[in-house]
């Protein structure tokens, strides 16, 4: 049987449990047994010996609840350990498959030297707010085609890549004695709060659009931001040919993440 593999909510890649038990060759009649045991038993996750942690590592299905099956979502990782943890004759080739998963997609940044200098420049070009639309266009497209709709992105957007809201950057202005107007959007809000924060936002957008999860883009995108800090960028609109102190980028890279 073939594990389908699904982008959850927050973004994290994850599995069903009913799907890896049948996967596994387990008998059905066992499967809340085995279920409850694994969440119970010890593994060694990139991070750390430990037993898997709920809303980080799995999640029960509200659409199951009281159900005679109930279903879990299983993050990437646990779903590989566990099936090297079981006797199945097939484990070694579900865990090979969840593998190959990680290694395409991962949760954790590990960057060459080449990927860093990489993500340098991209942070570069990240200053221009042309860059940060197109972006933020990219991931909205990837948004829909995995999910078949725009349905839930704003939601989705301010609570995994934004990670504020309108009402919230009012207030911190407010404090501060900065006034804001009706018409301003979040990036005008953000670009008079904290700049360096749009640049953060659009390299978790640039990320996320390639189909990398979002811990991994988020990760990014902090790495990005104090790039940005050390570099001392400033975000520039060239939207309106002000470039003056836009930092100095690959014109082939500009072109690029120009692309909505």
């Amino acid at each position: 049987m073939e594990l389908e593999i699904l982008t959850s909510k927050r973004g994290t890649r994850v599995i069903r449990a009913t799907q890896l038990h049948r996967a596994l060759g387990l008998n059905d009649s066992h499967y809340q047994a085995n279920v409850k045991q694994w969440l119970k038993d010890v593994y060694e996750f990139t991070d750390g010996i430990r037993r898997p942690e709920g809303l980080k590592d799995y999640a029960r299905s509200q659409k199951t609840k009281g159900q005679l099956f109930q279903e879990y979502y299983l993050q990437v990782e646990l779903g590989k350990l566990i099936a090297l943890s079981t006797r199945s004759k097939v484990k070694q080739a579900l865990a090979n498959k969840l593998s190959k998963e990680q290694t395409v997609y991962p949760d954790q940044v590990t960057l060459s030297t080449t990927e860093t200098l990489a993500l340098l420049e991209e942070t570069k070009a990240m200053a221009r707010i042309s860059c940060q639309q197109a972006a933020e266009k990219r991931h909205a497209a990837h948004f829909a085609s995995r999910r078949g709709s725009q349905d839930y992105w704003q939601h989705f957007r301010c609570e995994q890549v934004v990670k504020t809201t309108m009402a919230s950057l009012r207030d911190k202005l407010s404090a501060k004695k900065i006034k804001t107007t009706t018409g301003q959007q979040l990036r005008d809000l953000l670009l008079r709060l904290d700049p360096l924060e749009t640049i953060r936002i659009g390299i978790v957008d640039h990320y996320a659009a390639k189909g990398n999860s979002m811990p991994y883009a988020q990760q990014m995108g902090e790495l990005a931001k104090s790039f940005a800090q050390e570099l001392h960028l400033e975000v520039v609109d060239d939207r309106r040919g002000d470039l003056l102190f836009a930092p100095a980028v690959d014109a082939q890279i500009i072109s690029k993440m120009q692309r909505a």
